[in-house]
């Protein structure tokens, strides 16, 4: 289905329940495509063909939703690292080595995926 044109509105609304796991997941499934939650919840309704999702299949081990959060606490704690930085406070020892523990899992999940 192609973009409404302009005078044509998006005023009418489809509320769905989900549950907090699967909101986190439709969350994840957008992410992973550069897209957000309700941009890509329309497109899979209404789109004749479903966006293609990367592939999971080699590592069904990593849930999306781990993957996901593991990224944004890696970008906190980066946050925190460029702050520390900037205001040339030392950082703390065990940060540096937590953020790389936090990247090696996203870069394996990565490659795993692909």
């Amino acid at each position: 289905m192609a973009r409404p044109n302009k005078t044509e509105r998006r005023d009418q609304q489809l509320n769905l329940k989900l549950t907090v796991r699967e909101l986190a997941w439709l969350r994840a499934r957008a992410a992973s495509v550069g897209m957000r939650a309700v941009d890509f919840g329309r497109a899979q309704l209404l789109s004749d063909r479903p966006i293609k999702l990367p592939s999971r299949t080699s590592a069904p081990h990593l849930d999306p939703l781990f993957i996901a959060q593991m990224s944004r606490i890696g970008n906190n704690l980066n946050q925190i690292s460029r702050n520390f930085h900037r205001l040339q406070v030392p950082e703390p020892s065990e940060l540096r080595s937590l953020l790389e523990a936090i990247r090696e899992i996203i870069r394996k999940a990565s490659v795993d995926g692909a």
